[in-house]
């Protein structure tokens, strides 16, 4: 399955619109922030990860687009090929 990873919660409705049967994971900082997110989305594809963009959350090449802005070596590390 295809996977979009969301570093800016102001594009996850603009992301969810575009990610077909793509899964959609939003990682931000605060809970407070995804807890809003979440409630706004309401959407099975979409899930919620605390972290920062520098050190994100998750497995090497595991996601196939990124929208936001993050460190580019963590980028690298997550995005597949």
């Amino acid at each position: 399955m295809m996977s979009v990873l969301v570093l800016d919660g102001s594009l996850l409705a603009d992301a969810l619109r575009a990610a077909g049967d793509e899964d959609v994971i939003v990682v931000d900082p605060s809970a407070a922030r995804l807890e809003e997110l979440e409630r706004e989305a309401r959407d099975p594809r979409a899930a919620f990860l605390i972290g920062d963009p520098v050190v994100l959350p998750l497995p090497d090449a595991s996601v196939d687009r990124a929208l936001g802005a993050g460190a580019e070596g963590e980028l690298a590390r997550v995005l597949r090929g």
